[in-house]
Formats: C-alpha cells, sequence, structure tokens
C-alpha cells in the first residue's frame, strides 16, 4: 500500500491549488482502492471515511486516471504467452454502449493477459457492445500494442494475422484435437482474469463522460497487477 501511495504522489502530487482537500492523500489512496475492491457506493465511502458523498466522489475522479497510468507499457519479453479476449460490461453511460448478445447496454473492452501469471498486459479503449472482437481488436489494440509471436486468441479472432487462432478443417469448423484442448486450457486463464475484473461495481456505475471507462478499466486492471493486500 505504501508503494502504491509513492507511485500515484509522482504522477499527481497536490499542487496546493483550489479547493483543499478533506482527507489526507494516504486516505484518499485507501478510498480509491476500496472503490475499486468493494462494491460500496459513493455513501457509503462518504460515512466510511468521514466525508460527503460528493467529496469521495472527487477523489475517485482525481485519482482514476493516475492509477490508470500504473498499468505501464507492456512487457518486452517475446517467450511469454499473451491471450487476448473480449468482454462485454454493461455501463450507465448510454453514449458509449449498444445492445448486447448478453440482452444489455454494453461496452467491448479487449483484455490481453499473461499465461504465466494472469498480469494484465493491455487493456483497449471500449467501443460498443455490438461490435464484433477482432474489428474492436483491429482497430484499438492493432494500432497500439507491439507485435508479439504468441499471442493466442479463440475463434471470434478468425481472420486477424496477428492472433492465433484454433485450427480449423475443410468443413470451416475448429479440429477439436490435442492442440485445440491444450489451447482451451491456456484461454481459461484470459476468463479467470476478466472474471475478476468485472467483479467490481464501480465499472457498471461509471457515469462520466470522455474517457471515464477506459480510465476505469485500466485502474481497475493495474490494481489487478498490484496484488494489493487491504484486509
Amino acid at each position: 500500500m505504501h508503494h502504491l501511495v509513492r507511485q500515484l504522489w509522482e504522477i499527481a502530487p497536490d499542487t496546493g491549488r483550489g479547493r483543499p482537500w478533506a482527507l489526507p492523500f494516504a486516505d484518499r489512496v485507501l478510498l480509491i482502492v476500496l472503490a475499486y475492491r468493494t462494491n460500496l457506493t459513493m455513501q457509503q465511502l462518504g460515512t466510511l471515511f468521514g466525508v460527503s458523498h460528493a467529496a469521495a466522489h472527487r477523489v475517485v475522479a482525481r485519482l482514476v486516471q493516475p492509477l490508470a497510468e500504473l498499468l505501464g507499457p507492456p512487457p518486452t519479453d517475446r517467450r511469454e504467452l499473451w491471450i487476448v479476449d473480449g468482454t462485454l460490461i454493461p455501463v450507465h453511460d448510454q453514449k458509449r454502449t449498444a445492445k448486447s448478445k448478453n440482452y444489455r447496454r454494453s461496452v467491448n473492452v479487449q483484455i490481453v493477459c499473461r499465461a504465466r501469471d494472469r498480469r494484465v498486459v493491455a487493456v483497449a479503449e471500449a467501443w460498443p457492445g455490438n461490435r464484433n472482437d477482432v474489428v474492436v481488436f483491429r482497430e484499438t489494440l492493432g494500432r497500439t500494442l507491439p507485435d508479439h509471436p504468441r499471442l493466442s486468441g479463440d475463434g471470434g479472432y478468425r481472420g486477424s494475422d496477428r492472433i492465433r487462432t484454433p485450427r480449423r478443417g475443410t468443413s470451416g469448423r475448429i479440429v477439436k484435437d490435442w492442440n485445440y484442448r491444450r489451447f482451451r486450457k491456456r484461454r481459461a486463464v484470459a476468463e479467470h482474469t476478466i472474471a475478476r475484473l468485472k467483479d467490481h461495481q464501480i465499472l457498471r456505475q461509471c457515469r462520466r463522460r470522455g474517457n471515464a471507462i477506459n480510465h476505469a478499466v485500466a485502474g481497475v486492471a493495474a490494481l489487478h497487477n498490484l496484488k494489493l493486500d487491504i484486509r
């Protein structure tokens, strides 16, 4: 926790201008960590720290972008296996969403993780939920993510020359051989990583305009990589 406080202070220190903060910087960092790790509302967070819900929301809005910057650049080891997968996150910002296959207005977020330790490598910009995974990847991470020889994905990324997908037969169906069973076990790593990221209620309650959704997802991914113990 102290390491996170030092990192955020280096990125976004207090300038002493504007409205004074009701909490010291360390308590503000603890507040945003609790906001991302629990399902507490702003009213509950404000009561827990002895401030108003508006002050709690102001802390989250101030530190969400510096926290997202802690995700850092992707690792450069080309021997590691990377797995890409997309997820649908229902959010309240209806200008960025679309009716999706989960029957809700959601956004499509592409996430690349490392198979060895589930470290989140990169998070893509949120797109409307009715877009295919390969289209969203090509227009987001396909433009920013460096080329990696061991980048794997499921059948939804068929046609992408940067992603290795399951082998298909002459009929167009996936060949379910030994290699495919091995691939399914590796792909489960991405499913578990995404499931842990989507546990955070703050993603669904994102109502701010602009890049708030992208910063919220990247901030959750950064906290997931740090593996803090705040109990």
